[in-house]
């Protein structure tokens, strides 16, 4: 009886469940947009005038350059997670290899936005 009683004392707890949402953000719904819009307009905020300069539109650029990554990586994951049956051999590494690439560009964007921050830090600090 008391070798009972030891071991329903040390079992483990039974694993629990949790449901996770979306790792995809949602949308917003027309209520958050125009909570959203009423904000920016409260704010006062202008939009430029003379559009948008070269410099910005390269840096946007880069960064939708990785967003367009990343959801090519998730629609290939999620191709392969909804064929059913386990992956194979080739779709591991094609998917390992896609992954790899990704984080590649992550960390080059990220390394030029630092070392960029540090030139202009660097320029005030001269001029100051």
């Amino acid at each position: 009886m008391a070798v009972e009683s030891i071991a329903a004392a040390t079992a483990a707890p039974p694993p629990r469940m949790v449901e996770l949402g979306s790792a995809i953000p949602q949308e917003p719904t027309p209520q958050m947009a125009g909570q959203f819009d009423a904000a920016l307009a409260q704010s006062g905020a202008v939009s430029p005038a003379g559009g948008v300069p070269p410099a910005i539109q390269t840096m946007l650029s880069t960064l939708d350059r990785v967003n367009g990554e990343a959801k090519g990586v998730t629609d290939y994951a999620r191709t392969a997670e909804a064929s059913g049956g386990e992956l194979t051999p080739g779709e591991i590494v094609q998917l390992t290899m896609r992954c790899q690439e990704f984080m590649f560009h992550c960390q080059l964007t990220s390394n030029i936005a630092n070392r960029s921050s540090d030139g202009i830090q660097q320029l005030f600090k001269q001029q100051g």
